[in-house]
C-alpha cells in the first residue's frame, strides 16, 4: 500500500510537470495571430515576450523563501492552478502593455512552479532513494509537445486564441485538481527545510552554486534554447528546406527530448553521471558538426532529432547535483540553478541572433553548440 501511494504521488507530480510545459507552449503557435490582432510592431512584440523573463527570473529567486515556510506540494497545486487559469488573459489583451502584463504574470507563475515541482522531485528522490527527476522532466517535455500540437490543431480548425486558451485552461485546471489531494497532503521532507536548518554553504560560484554546476545548467539549456529558437530557420532559410520540414524538425526534437528524459533515470542508474555527460557532449557536437558540414536539410533535421534523443538528462543532472551540494537546502539550490539555466535559455538565443548577423547563422549555431558541449564536458570534472 505504501509503495503504491509513493508511485501515485510521483505520477501526480509528473502531471504537474506536464502542466508547466503545456501552458506557454500553447501560446507559442498563436503569437503571429495575436501580433496581427493587436497590430504590434516587431519591437513591441519583443517587449511583450520579454515579459515572461521579467516575471520568471525574480520569481525563481524568491521562491526559495516561500518554500522555507510552505511545503512544495501545496505550492505546486496553487501555482499550477494560477498558471493554467491565467492563460486566457493573453486572449483578452487589447494593448501591448496588457499583453506584457499577462505574460509577466504567466512568467512569474511558471518560475514559482518550476522551483516547487523540482524541489518536490528532489524530496521524492531523497525519501525513496530512487532517481525520478529526469522522468519528471520528460513530463515537461511532453507537455511542451502537447501544447504546441494543440495550438496547431486549434489554428487549423479556426478557433480564436481566446477560445483555444480557455479550452486549454479548463483541461489543465481539471488535471491539476485531480492531482491536488495527494500533492496537498505531501509531508514536509528534509530537502524542503529552510536555510536556517542547514549547514553553511561554501560558496565557490555565483548564486552560491559551484561553478561546474552553473556551467552544466547553462550549457544544457543553451543548446535546448538554440535548437528550439533557431533550428527551423536554419533548415528552411539557410539550407533551403520547406517550412513543413522546419516545423517537423521542432516536433521531432520535442518528442526526442521527451523520450530522452523519460529514459534518463534508467540510464543514470546504470552508468556514472560523468560517463553520461561525456557521451552527451561528444555525441551532440559530432551530430551538429556533421549536419553543418554536409549542409543538407534532411541531414540536419535528423541530427537535431538525435540531439534531443541524448540531451534530455543534462539539466536534471544539474538540478540533482545542485541539491547534493547543500543537503537540506534543495529549494534554495534548485532556485539558483534554475535561475542560472533559465537566464541562459532565454538570453542565449537572442544573443546568437546578433552574432549571426555578422558571421552567418550556420557558423554561429555550430560554434555555440560546440562551446556548450565543451562546457558539459568540463562540468564532468565537478562534484558528482
Amino acid at each position: 500500500m505504501y509503495s503504491t501511494r509513493i508511485r501515485s504521488f510521483a505520477a501526480r507530480l509528473w502531471a504537474v510537470f506536464f502542466v508547466n510545459g503545456a501552458v506557454l507552449s500553447s501560446w507559442a503557435p498563436r503569437i503571429p495571430e495575436v501580433k496581427r490582432l493587436l497590430d504590434l510592431s516587431d519591437s513591441e512584440l519583443g517587449i511583450a515576450l520579454f515579459g515572461v523573463a521579467a516575471g520568471a527570473v525574480p520569481a525563481l529567486l524568491l521562491t526559495a523563501r516561500i518554500l522555507d515556510r510552505a511545503r512544495s506540494g501545496p505550492v505546486c497545486v496553487v501555482t499550477a492552478l494560477l498558471f493554467s487559469a491565467a492563460l486566457p488573459l493573453i486572449g483578452v489583451a487589447d494593448h501591448v502593455w496588457q499583453l506584457t502584463g499577462a505574460l509577466m504574470l504567466l512568467g512569474a507563475a511558471s518560475g514559482v512552479l518550476d522551483i516547487a515541482m523540482n524541489t518536490a522531485g528532489i524530496a521524492y528522490q531523497q525519501h525513496t532513494g530512487h532517481r525520478v527527476l529526469s522522468r519528471l522532466h520528460g513530463g515537461y517535455s511532453l507537455g511542451v509537445l502537447a501544447g504546441a500540437l494543440g495550438g496547431v490543431v486549434a489554428t487549423q480548425v479556426g478557433a480564436t486564441a481566446t477560445e483555444h486558451f480557455l479550452a486549454v485552461a479548463v483541461l489543465l485546471v481539471a488535471l491539476t485538481l485531480v492531482c491536488a489531494p495527494m500533492l496537498w497532503s505531501q509531508p514536509r521532507r528534509p530537502a524542503e527545510r529552510g536555510a536556517e536548518d542547514a549547514p553553511v554553504l561554501v560558496r565557490d560560484g555565483r548564486f552560491g552554486l559551484p561553478v561546474t554546476i552553473s556551467v552544466l545548467a547553462v550549457s544544457g539549456l543553451l543548446i535546448e534554447g538554440l535548437v528550439t529558437d533557431w533550428s527551423a530557420l536554419l533548415i528552411t532559410r539557410d539550407l533551403g528546406a520547406s517550412a513543413s520540414l522546419g516545423a517537423t524538425t521542432l516536433a521531432l526534437f520535442s518528442l526526442a527530448m521527451f523520450i530522452s528524459r523519460s529514459a534518463g533515470d534508467t540510464v543514470l542508474d546504470r552508468f556514472a553521471e560523468r560517463t553520461v555527460l561525456t557521451t552527451v557532449a561528444v555525441t551532440v557536437v559530432c551530430l551538429v558538426v556533421l549536419g553543418s558540414v554536409v549542409a543538407h536539410p534532411l541531414v540536419m533535421a535528423v541530427a537535431v532529432g538525435l540531439v534531443g534523443l541524448v540531451l534530455g538528462p543534462v539539466f536534471p543532472v544539474a538540478v540533482s547535483r545542485a541539491s547534493r551540494s547543500a543537503p537540506g537546502r534543495a529549494a534554495a539550490m534548485t532556485a539558483r540553478v534554475s535561475a542560472v539555466g533559465y537566464i541562459a535559455y532565454l538570453g542565449g538565443p537572442p544573443a546568437i541572433g546578433f552574432i549571426a548577423d555578422g558571421i552567418g547563422l550556420p557558423v554561429t549555431f555550430a560554434a555555440a553548440v560546440a562551446l556548450s558541449c565543451l562546457g558539459i564536458a568540463l562540468a564532468c570534472r565537478g562534484p558528482g
